[in-house]
């Protein structure tokens, strides 16, 4: 925007008060007074510099009013200076007015400029507009020339094709094209249908190779099932042997805790008889040591009868030796045995071990093959995923071949109509050419003869050009129209050609993703393959280790057959000797009846002697000494017989089933010594009885002597074997721990497995739990089985314990020798509690 300027008035403008500043001179007197003298007016003098146009020339003859002054103030008078004033003055308004009006010239000027300005902005916008409709125009104008070159050229190009050759052979051209057209369209058809058919065949047979191969894999998962459902199996089998070796071990410790309590109440109650005997043989030596002066008269008359008894017990200290020299001999196979037990036990830890690293393997073994399971199944999910994105893509092929079918006949109908319309346009076409051309004969007829119808001849062909005309026009339309029809049909050629292109690169990516599918199939097959033998190895693997842990379950279940048999034998032999015992103790009872009654004879007869032995109490002083000395004797004797008593409970403590039969052996040879004992303590009575002599001291020391000797003996053929009881209960306490590893190590492995088997379907489940609920039947039928036959057997014994065994008493000792004898009762509850 413009504005326009506004006028400019100030100092240039006369009011009527005053002239403007610098435009009067203050009237001076001549000469100046004070002490400043010079001209004050030049202050008010204007400056030359009025503007940027030349003065006119009346200006330049005018002199400046300084110059007037000075020329007055020299010169002049006062009437010539106000003159030249006021010309000063005027001359000074015209050049006012005159710069006013070149300053508004010049505004107009401006506004003119900017006026101008715009326009020329305007007229180069309107030239730019024009430029570009020129170039339109002339861009319009070359492509309607070349409309028109092109035009001509179809114009040309119709009249060339117009004539009958031309047309004809255009004709049986294009009949050529469409041929060879329709006969690559048939080859192609053919081609599709022949891929087609490939492609189907293909595709079923990945179909079966993937229904094989997912056959295969459900094998392979059924495999796997029956694998992990035998690995259970076996575990669970070997869960239940080690519950029953566990029950069977607890039922063992339990007898053997018993058995020991049994023993140990039988000590205690032996023990206490020994006690109550000692004091018993106190008692009735101070008795018999007061009624020995009475006796003495008698026991000469029976020390004859002491001789036949020393004999016998000599004779019976022999068969001690023999049974002694046997108890060792037995003790000494026992202790074989329990090495070889031992080496037994060793074995088996060690065959435990190495199961239990098999066990290690086989859960291992497992958890790969679990993996690999996964691994195989989302390989398969995976194959899968691809083959149903192949179906798809198969699928969208079909689909687009039913199009292109579809449009390729669309286009074939179409190409038929057009056909049919070409060839009736031609016929049409011959058959005006064929009128046009009877027409043109008859005229040329009529004016060769009529010459009169000259001028109708001429109108009639007037009219026959016009209607040529027409007719040239038609064809032009109809070529135009062909043309057009060609151009569509080219391009529909291009099309079905770039579309055939593209099934053909369609067809060879198909091809292309079909070897790579049969390369992924060859590859799982491969790797089924390598799989399947994989699990035919693993299968191989399992069946050894299976056979390998039923041997070692043989081995087992024939070890467990043997302690077994031994525990029977033991058991037989503890009841041999309980028999024996019994009979033993029954004709203890006897002879201490038989003893009794001799008691109470001799008393009889040591109140008829106590007068006789008043008179040898002083001779019996030397023999009271020896006989202390002999008690003394005893009493360390029965304290050494008493300490072997201990550490025989010691060693029956640790040592289960062998050792109480020695114990046994040694309390009935106890027993047979204190028996032994009494019956010297009657042959000394009677020796005493008999005679008081010197001779007989030494042999009754020889008598005791013998018997510390034998003692002595017996306690030093216990040692060696206390060291090896002592050894033997250390070894089964470190088995007892390496068993509660073990079985901690197992529950570990069995919750890891059932872990493992968390992912596990129910059905196999539940068939694994009802396999155990038939086998958990069968084992309670079992057990029923053998509880009657427990039962049975317990009344079978309570009926021979009931009936009475009468044992000799020579033959007592008898038996001991026979080891192989089997027992008529074994040692049970019922006959433990003996008196």
């Amino acid at each position: 925007m413009s504005f326009p300027r506004a006028p400019l008035r100030r100092f240039n403008e006369q009011l009527g008060c005053a002239p403007p500043p610098g435009h009067y001179d203050v009237k001076q007197q001549v000469g100046s007074r004070g002490p400043v003298s010079f001209d004050k007016s030049n202050r008010f003098h204007k400056g030359k510099d009025v503007g940027s146009q030349p003065l006119p020339e009346t200006e330049k003859n005018l002199t400046s009013p300084a110059s007037a002054r000075r020329n007055l103030g020299f010169s002049t008078p006062n009437c010539q200076v106000d003159v030249t004033l006021t010309l000063e003055l005027k001359k000074r308004q015209m050049l006012e007015k005159e710069v006013r009006c070149l300053v508004q010239q010049r505004g107009e000027q401006d506004k003119r400029l900017h006026s101008l300005e715009e326009e020329m902005k305007r007229i180069e916008s309107k030239l730019s507009a024009a430029v570009r409709e020129k170039t339109s125009q002339a861009s319009n104008m070359a492509s309607m020339e070349r409309q028109l070159a092109d035009l001509h050229k179809a114009n040309e190009l119709l009249k060339t094709k117009f004539s009958d050759d031309g047309t004809k052979k255009k004709i049986n051209s294009l009949c050529l094209e469409l041929l060879e057209v329709k006969n690559k369209a048939d080859a192609k058809d053919k081609e599709l249908s022949y891929l087609q058919i490939n492609l189907e065949g293909k595709v079923k047979i990945l179909q079966a190779d993937l229904e094989a191969s997912r056959s295969s894999v459900t094998a392979l998962q059924e495999r796997n099932g029956s694998l992990e459902e035998m690995h259970q199996e076996t575990k669970i089998h070997s869960e239940d042997l080690e519950r029953e070796m566990d029950k069977f071990h607890a039922e063992v410790i339990n007898e053997l805790r018993e058995n020991n309590q049994a023993l140990q109440e039988y000590l205690d109650c032996a023990n206490e008889r020994i006690q109550h005997l000692q004091t018993e043989l106190s008692l009735k030596v101070e008795k018999y040591e007061s009624k020995l002066g009475q006796v003495s008269m008698d026991l000469e008359a029976k020390y004859q009868a002491a001789q036949a008894k020393r004999q016998e017990v000599e004779a019976d200290l022999q068969e001690m030796q023999s049974n002694l020299n046997q108890s060792t001999k037995y003790v000494s196979e026992l202790h074989g045995k329990l090495i070889e037990i031992e080496q037994e036990r060793a074995t088996f830890a060690e065959d435990k071990a190495e199961m239990e690293k098999r066990l290690l393997q086989c859960t291992e073994d497992l958890r790969n093959l679990t993996e690999q399971s996964d691994s195989f199944k989302e390989e398969m999910r995976q194959s899968e995923e691809r083959q149903l994105q192949k179906e798809n893509k198969m699928i969208d092929l079909r689909e687009k071949e039913k199009l292109l079918c579809e449009q390729i006949k669309e286009v074939t109908e179409k190409y038929q109509q057009v056909q049919k319309e070409k060839g009736s346009l031609v016929a049409e076409s011959n058959e005006k050419e064929q009128c046009l051309a009877q027409e043109l004969e008859l005229e040329k007829e009529k004016s060769s003869q009529v010459e009169q119808r000259c001028q109708a001849l001429q109108q009639e062909q007037d009219e026959l050009l016009i209607s040529s005309r027409k007719d040239k026009e038609m064809v032009e339309s109809l070529s135009q129209q062909l043309e057009i029809f060609q151009g569509a049909m080219a391009e529909e050629k291009e099309l079905l050609q770039e579309k055939l292109g593209t099934m053909l690169d369609e067809l060879e990516k198909l091809q292309a993703k079909e070897m790579e599918a049969e390369e992924v199939l060859k590859c799982l097959e491969q790797e089924t393959k390598q799989k399947t033998r994989e699990l035919d190895e693993v299968k191989a693997q399992l069946s050894s280790k299976s056979a390998e842990f039923e041997k070692v379950i043989e081995s087992y279940n024939r070890t467990i057959s043997k302690l077994r048999e031994e525990h029977s034998s033991s058991l037989r032999k503890l009841g041999d000797i309980e028999i024996e015992f019994q009979s033993y103790k029954e004709s203890v009872s006897e002879k201490m009846a038989v003893l009794q009654e001799e008691s109470s004879r001799l008393q009889s007869d040591i109140a008829q002697l106590q007068r006789q032995l008043q008179d040898k109490q002083q001779q019996l002083t030397d023999s009271q000494a020896s006989q202390e000395k002999a008690k003394e004797e005893y009493a360390r004797m029965l304290l050494g017989a008493q300490t072997k008593l201990a550490h025989r409970e010691a060693e029956v403590r640790k040592v289960e089933h062998v050792h109480n039969v020695t114990i046994t052996q040694l309390q009935v040879e106890l027993q047979e010594s204190h028996t032994r004992y009494r019956e010297l303590e009657a042959a000394e009575r009677d020796s005493r009885k008999v005679a008081v002599d010197e001779d007989t001291r030494p042999q009754l020391l020889a008598e005791v002597q013998k018997w510390q000797i034998l003692y002595e003996e017996l306690h030093n053929k216990v040692k060696p074997f206390q060291e090896q009881l002592d050894a033997f209960e250390r070894e089964r306490s470190s088995l007892l721990n390496e068993r509660g590893a073990t079985q901690e190590e197992l529950q570990k492995l069995s919750v890891a497995y059932t872990k493992l088997l968390g992912h596990q379907n129910q059905r196999q489940k539940i068939k694994h739990v009802m396999k155990l609920k038939v086998e958990n039947g069968q084992l309670k039928q079992e057990v029923a089985k053998l509880r009657f036959q427990l039962s049975k057997d317990k009344q079978k014994g309570k009926r021979l314990q009931e009936q009475p065994v009468k044992v000799h008493s020579v033959k007592a000792f008898q038996s001991i020798a026979k080891e192989n004898v089997a027992p008529l009762t074994p040692l049970r509850e019922g006959n433990r509690n003996i008196r």
